[in-house]
This record gives C-alpha cells, structure tokens and sequence, in this order.
C-alpha cells in the first residue's frame, strides 16, 4: 500500500506532520499514525523496505548541522515523493528514483560534503561556486580512501544538482552542470572499483568439509533432530508459529495438593518403568538435585509448589541425573554409533538452528542465489518440472529489480525463470518445511518463540553469525568425539555472500575428492548453466567466466613452466601447442577486467583455447575438430568435448604429463589381458586398446628423441 498524508503547505513543501513515506509503497498492516513526520529528526524507513531480511533502517538528521538541516530533510523528502522531472547527469550513477538504500548511502555522502562546505563559511548552497566545486574535487582525490568512497561522493553532488530546478533558489548548486559534466573515470583518473570481484573464495578443503557435514544434518541427522522438537515443544510450552507458555501459567493455582502429588507420582514410576533418570543437575560440590524446572515443564505446574515435595522423590528410588534429556533417542549412525548418545533439553535450542543453518548452506552453495533470494525463499517454493525431471526454486529476486524507468521496485519481484537446482537442495528445502511452520524457510526464531523484528526472516548479518555457530559447533563435537572433521582454514570470517564465489570456482576447476565428487559439480554447472543460473539477471554466468578466464591463466602458466623446464611435446597439434602456450599468462598481465561480459570475450582469445583432457590436451580450432562441439548459449564461443575425443583429430598434443597418463592406462589394461577368464570378446577390445596406446607411447618417444639429436 501506499501511505497518505496531511496536506502540505500552500507553497507545495512538506509541512511538519507530513508523512515522509507518503509517496512510497509501505509494508501491509502498518498503520499511518506510526510513519514517520518530516520534523521528526530521526526518519524510520523500514516500513518502506520489503525485504523479509532487512534490518532496520532510518535517516539520523540529527548528524546534520543546524544550518544545513533543514536542506538535508527537504533533499530526501524530494528523493522519497518527487514525481516529476530532474536532470541525471551522465555519469550519476543513479537512473530512476533511488531505492530506500541507496538515500541512506546518499544521506552519508551529502553529509560529507555539508561538512566540508562549512568549513569554509558556507551558509547556503547557492553561495558555492564552480571554483569550489573544483575545491571539493581537489579535496576528495587527496583524500586517503578507497577510490569507490571518492566516486560515491561525487555523485552525491551530483544527485543534489540535479534537483535544483525543484529546490527553493538558496539551496541550488550552480546552474552548470558539475565539473562541467565530465565522467567520474575521468575526474578521478583511474578506476573507480577494484578491477576483481574482492569477495574472497573459502578454501577448498574448509568447503568440502563444511558441505559435508551440511549435507550429514541435512539428510542423517534430520529426522533425529525433527521427532525430538516434536517432543520438545510441548514440554516448554512452544508450538510452530506460536508463543511460549510460562510453565505453569494454567495451574499454578491447583486445589488442593493432591492432585500434583498424584500426578508427580504417577511421572516417577513412568521415569522408574523405563529405567530413566529423573531429570536433574549436577552442582559445584558435586552432588545432584533434581531440575525442579524442567519437572514444572512436564507437570505444568509452578515449580516454587513442587519442591515442596522433595520427599516424595528421593523416597521413589528413581535416580537423579547429571542432566536434562528427552525421551526421543538418536537413531542416525555416524562411522558406525549413534551420531548422540541423547538429546539435551537444554541443546535442542541449538540443534534445531543447527539444522537450519546446514540447510541454508546446502541451498546458498549448490543453488548460485544470492544471500537475500536464499533468506526471503517461503514455504511451496520448491516444485519439480516434469517435462525436465529437474528441481526447481521461485523466489523474489531484490537486486536489478527495476520498473521500465529504472527505479527500484521495492517489493521486489518474482523471478519469471525459477532457480534450477539439485537434489541435495530439494530435499534440504523439504527439511525446512518440517522443521517449523513459518511461511519464512528462514525465520528469525525457528521455533517461532520470543520477539521478532517485523519482516519475520532472519537478517544476512544474523544469519553469518550462524554459520561461525555451526562451525564452532562442529570442531567443539570432533573434539569430544574424537573424530575427525574439524573446519579451519577458512580464510577469514564464513559469511553467505562468499559461497557464490567459491561455487563458480569449484565448477571452474572441479578439484578431486569432494563430497558431491567432481561428477556433481558437473550436474551443478550444466543446471545453473541451462537453468536459472543462466540467465543474465542472476550475474552468475558472470562469476563464472570470470572463474574460467582465471582457470585458464593457471593452466596456460603451469604448460608454460614445464615447456622451459624440457617438456616434449608430440602429436599433429604440438607445433601449435608449443606457439600457444610460450609464454604463458605472461601476455595477459595487466589486463583489467571490469565484468564477466569482458572475460567472456577474452576467453575466446586463440592463446587461451588449449585445454587438458586425459591422455591428451586439445588445441583448439574449431574448423579442424572432429569432436561433437557444445556451443556457448551467450556467444559465438565454441569449446571442444574433451570427452568425446577423436584420435584422429589434427587439434591433439601430448605432452610427457599426458603420456604419463597413457603409460597408467596401458599398464591398467595390461593386468586385464593378463587375466585368461575375462570375456574373449572384451580380451580383443582391450588387446585394440593397448595396441592404440602403445603406438601413442613410440611415436611420442621416438619424436622425443629425434628432438635430442
């Protein structure tokens, strides 16, 4: 819906009760009277950010000084409810009305600026002049920050520019454009962000064990965790999507006291059938008492009225543990014994975030979404395309979320090709759906008790913090299991938006010994690649070129090492071979790639397309290659199915490393001819086969040494 206001001032400016939302969409169910008034110094704009997972968020112009005040609260008023025409320069950075976010982002940057105007005695902004514009340049490049932060204050400047046929005659800027119009690149004279994506990748081994203990909650553990919170929940009063009871809320006032002394009777010999112990504590001396608490949770009772039978309990012979635990016993075996020997009362909490963390991270890695479409995915959002037989993902997509006048759409919008993803994802999704009741996958309190800030899901901060839990988690069991496991070598803090990253790293090198195996990886990539992950509004092709192009340097340089350390090279493509990677990613230093749509051309770079496959390595030229080409769907770039090689083919190298390879295969094949009982009709396939790889092996030595003379 869309807030409405008071009526403005006769002069068509905002008067102090009007709603500073009112010319923006806000969440349902909020109520006009709680919106924010334009003489209120704090702006709270939450109501008008409709991400589940969004923090709070509000403009402090108390950070303003008093004489630039009352400029900064008209400026953002114009930027949340202007409707008409203002003049973007080129080079702004912004088209369209901004988003919440951004104002906030501007809100900082004018602030900057103000300052530095007031510092030499500017009142008003129609005092400044296009010499101190040039000033407040000069300014900025010497400032010691990031060349991001210098870019992000001048288009501040520029936004309030163009404004200025709007803004009373006080507060404009000088009626030439600023800096004369010129690009940002070119005022500060080098590139305004880091040419590589600075989101660190997380190191393989830390992914692969990381995704593996996912994947063990996720399908081991699941079940076990699941039957006991349906236990759990009714001992502390606590059901999906509800509140918490306080223990004994209903019968704390029992006539009598028969009736709790029958029933706690009646628990003692349940406790004594079944050869339990009551639930208890230990304390500092070491003796035990009972967990009047948890026995007031399971009685429903005050429990101030149940110590008064103390008797009672230690005349019943029922034993007092150690600790508080739930019937429901872990059945999941881990490297052959229960995974847990019993479920803590006091864990389950934690277990149950455990749970949902792991199956965040099984949907953030194997999917390619970004963090806020993984926190904002709700309940049925998982459906299976039958024509395919493949699993797929609708969810709202936030970022390049923009109407045909390139504003934000702050609702958001659904994405129209759904994400295109596996089967550990399905069934973590389904984990999910058991696991609570919230129309959130992700909400703020999985067992849905407490307060909860409005939006329901859980925040991207809050949800980092979980994944250094889970990880702590983890090492803390290896630790007193004696297992190993344990996740280190993470490089830095674990937070969501670096699984993408290393997502398109693995699928870029593929590297042996992963849990989902290489050949996963590959089902990975062929979906994100035909799927959603393949369109342009995702970015991950993007990521993934990027990764390629990186690969490919790699591989290029290592070729390069071993050629100046003697490796020989034979087969019809070696001359080419050796021209191609002579050199190495030497003649690509200093090359800087802004965009995945850069790499991408840059790939198909002849000195790039040699690429290593068993026994062999391809150097490709399409218009000689007999193998069956797969065809990039973004450009005209073909690639070679390495896979389906040809022996014929004129693009075939072998290098000393791929007959290495051979020599493996051969010997391999050697021991299977060796054995009389194989099958006659597989003993003359192979004997073909040995025979094609011996004569690869003599024409590569006797090229070699040929070469030595």
């Amino acid at each position: 819906m869309t807030a409405t206001s008071p009526e403005a001032t006769p002069s068509g400016w905002p008067g102090p009760e009007t709603i500073v939302l009112a010319g923006r969409p806000v969440r349902p169910g909020i109520p006009s009277s709680g919106l924010s008034r334009f003489e209120d110094d704090r702006w709270d704009l939450s109501p008008a950010i409709f991400e589940e997972n969004s923090q709070s968020a509000s403009l402090n112009h108390a950070l303003v000084t008093h004489r630039f005040r009352p400029f900064v609260k008209l400026y953002c008023w114009l930027e949340l409810s202007y409707d008409g025409e203002v003049t973007i320069l080129r080079g702004s950075g912004i088209s369209g009305r901004v988003s919440v976010r951004t104002l906030l982002h501007l809100h900082r940057n004018i602030r900057a600026f103000l300052e530095w105007a007031g510092q030499r005695q500017v009142t008003t902004l129609g005092q400044i002049t296009p010499n101190d514009l040039d000033d407040y340049l000069a300014a900025v490049r010497k400032a010691d920050i990031p060349d991001g932060y210098k870019s992000d204050l001048l288009h501040a400047v520029r936004r309030i520019w163009s404004f200025r046929s709007v803004l009373p005659p006080e507060w404009r800027l000088p009626p030439e454009p600023c800096w004369k119009g010129r690009d940002t690149r070119i005022l500060l004279g080098r590139s305004e962000r880091p040419a590589e994506n600075a989101t660190r990748r997380i190191g393989e081994q830390a992914m692969t064990t990381l995704l593996a203990w996912a994947i063990r909650f996720v399908e081991d553990f699941s079940d076990d965790i699941i039957t006991a919170l349906a236990e759990f929940r009714p001992a502390i009063g606590v059901h999906p999507g509800r509140g918490r009871a306080v223990p004994g809320s209903r019968r704390c006032r029992r006539p009598g006291t028969g009736g709790l002394r029958s029933e706690l009777a009646e628990l003692l010999d349940d406790f004594r059938s079944r050869g339990d112990e009551l639930p208890g504590k230990q304390l500092p001396g070491g003796e035990r008492e009972p967990d009047w608490w948890h026995l007031s949770r399971l009685l429903d009772c005050n429990y101030q009225n149940l110590q008064q039978y103390q008797g009672l309990i230690a005349d019943s012979g029922v034993p007092v543990g150690a600790g508080t635990y739930l019937r429901a016993r872990p059945s999941a075996i881990l490297e052959g014994s229960p995974w847990m020997k019993r479920f803590s009362y006091h864990d389950m909490d934690h277990l149950a975030r455990h749970l949902s963390t792991a199956c965040m991270i099984v949907i953030a890695y194997l999917s390619g979404m970004r963090p806020g479409e993984v926190l904002t995915l709700r309940r049925n959002c998982l459906a299976r395309d039958e024509a395919t037989g493949l699993w797929q993902l609708t969810g709202r997509q936030w970022k390049n979320a923009v109407d045909d006048d390139g504003s934000k759409i702050p609702e958001g919008k659904v994405r129209h090709d759904p994400w295109t993803v596996i089967e550990p994802v399905a069934r973590a999704v389904r984990v999910l759906e058991r696991l609570h009741d919230s129309g959130l996958l992700f909400p703020v309190r999985v067992l849905g008790h407490g307060h909860s800030r409005a939006g329901g899901s859980r925040t991207y901060a809050s949800a980092n913090g979980d994944l250094q839990l889970f990880v702590n988690w983890i090492n803390q069991y290896c630790a007193e299991t004696g297992r190993a496991g344990t996740i280190g070598g993470t490089d830095g803090r674990l937070t969501l938006s670096r699984f993408r990253r290393t997502l398109a790293w693995f699928i870029c090198r593929r590297p042996r010994g992963l849990v989902a195996a290489a050949i996963q990886y590959g089902h990975v990539r062929v979906q994100i690649t035909q799927g959603y992950g393949g369109t342009y509004a995702s970015g991950f092709p993007d990521d993934l070129a990027f990764e390629t192009w990186l690969t490919r340097l790699d591989e290029l340089d290592t070729a390069d090492q071993r050629l100046r350390d003697g490796e020989h090279v034979s087969g019809p493509a070696a001359e080419a071979y050796t021209g191609r990677v002579a050199g190495g990613s030497g003649r690509f230093a200093g090359r800087v790639i802004r965009s995945g749509r850069q790499a991408r051309h840059i790939l198909a770079n002849p000195s790039l397309q040699v690429y290593p496959g068993k026994g062999m390595t391809c150097v490709f030229t399409a218009a000689t290659a007999l193998c069956q080409l797969s065809v990039s769907g973004d450009d005209a770039t073909q690639t070679p199915d390495v896979d389906d090689c040809k022996p014929r083919c004129r693009n075939i190298a072998r290098t000393d490393t791929d007959i290495e390879t051979v020599r493996e295969e051969a010997a391999s094949l050697r021991q299977i001819i060796s054995d009389q009982a194989s099958p006659p009709i597989r003993l003359a396939r192979e004997r073909a086969r040995l025979e094609h790889l011996g004569n690869i092996i003599s024409r590569h030595e006797s090229a070699a040494a040929g070469e030595s003379r």
